[in-house]
């Protein structure tokens, strides 16, 4: 089995690992899974082009798997105009581990998200995605409120950013005046539009979705953030930014009523904006008791021990070992786009993965190699 990762220059910061120390753990888990592992960067489509033109010409491109560690690439040396990194590699007629260019699109901007899951009734927060134009007229802005039937308290937060960035408790507000002033901080901060939500009070759930044919796996997990007094305050970044065990916790969601509304809201919401890979989802309950997805990741963090998709596996796994639960979610990761497109996986991959959907017992003692 063949795997080639391909890196932009430019656009490490919002791949699945954010520099190269942390992805070559991905690097040697896929190795000692009995994976022969090539690594680029490119700087541009013209390299990238190079690259997959050199890889077709080998015997086994047709065994190789591309994983793409950005969702843009430069379009070439002399600007800043960008192509989306996934559709140039299918271009090339080759398969792709993680999402297309469609269902990245479809996530990277979240008002678009939301637009796209209640198009396809999945249940969302209300939301207006406000511009600098609409924040200039108080009237129309508190008109266009009442018409998307947004009542206080709201939530305020960032249109396209990742890792709750520019969210502390601040951004939910009571009043008319607190927010304006949030939505023309976080304008100034982070740029227009920003997003005004319905705030649902309820408990932070991520779910992993791993796309395993006809039923999709999923692994379910709540933030369980006990530095806060308010078990419905939001997850703000510089706690997203602490240390696991630090300010903050991940257990697995167990409660069957909590894990049938799961099941009803988050696999529909992956299909509905395309996702072939895997993803992660955030939910939340409504002052109703009414789950409602909130945001869709597009490239799920995969760094180990700090992302959230791999802290999830190994709580799952009871924390037996890291390296094991590492190992497990890059399994997963890979027998989706291996089963996506019907080619030969290592057997260690087969059999971890596997174990996984199907719960079976695993071995934390012997870590299988191809």
């Amino acid at each position: 089995m063949n795997i080639a990762i391909i890196n932009s220059a430019g656009f490490w910061p919002m791949g699945w690992a954010t520099d190269e120390t942390s992805q070559q753990d991905t690097i040697q888990t896929l190795t000692r899974l009995g994976v022969n592992v090539t690594v680029t960067e490119v700087a541009n489509v013209d390299e990238l082009v190079s690259f997959l033109t050199t890889l077709k010409q080998e015997e086994s491109s047709d065994s190789y798997l591309i994983w793409p560690n950005a969702y843009e690439v430069f379009l070439d040396q002399h600007s800043n105009q960008k192509a989306w990194l996934a559709d140039i590699i299918e271009e090339h007629g080759f398969a792709l581990i993680g999402n297309n260019a469609e269902a990245l699109r479809n996530v990277m901007s979240k008002s678009q998200c939301q637009r796209i899951l209640s198009n396809h009734r999945v249940p969302i927060p209300a939301f207006l995605s406000v511009d600098q134009s609409l924040l200039d007229d108080a009237v129309l802005l508190q008109q266009s409120l009442e018409t998307h039937q947004l009542s206080y308290p709201l939530f305020i937060k960032p249109h396209n950013l990742s890792t709750s960035k520019g969210i502390t408790q601040d951004n939910v507000v009571y009043c008319f005046d607190t927010l304006y002033e949030q939505v023309n901080l976080i304008g100034k901060n982070f740029g227009f539009p920003v997003m005004i939500e319905e705030y649902l009070p309820g408990q932070d759930i991520t779910v992993s979705v791993f796309m395993t044919g006809d039923s999709p796996s999923t692994l379910p997990t709540y933030y369980d953030t006990k530095i806060y007094d308010d078990p419905g305050a939001v997850l703000d970044h510089s706690i997203r930014m602490r240390d696991w065990d630090d300010g903050k916790w991940l257990r697995v969601v167990e409660e069957p009523e909590v894990l049938e509304a799961i099941n009803e809201v988050v696999v529909p919401a992956a299909i509905a904006v395309g996702i072939e890979g895997f993803t992660r989802i955030d939910c939340r309950f409504d002052r109703q008791g009414k789950l409602k997805v909130f945001d869709v990741n597009g490239l799920p963090g995969l760094e180990l021990p700090f992302s959230t998709t791999v802290w999830q596996m190994i709580v799952k796994l009871d924390k037996h070992d890291q390296q094991f639960a590492f190992e497990t979610l890059i399994s997963l990761v890979v027998y989706c786009a291996a089963l996506r497109y019907n080619l030969n996986m290592s057997s260690a991959i087969k059999t971890r993965a596997e174990a996984f959907i199907f719960n079976k017992a695993l071995n934390f003692e012997v870590h299988e190699t191809a």
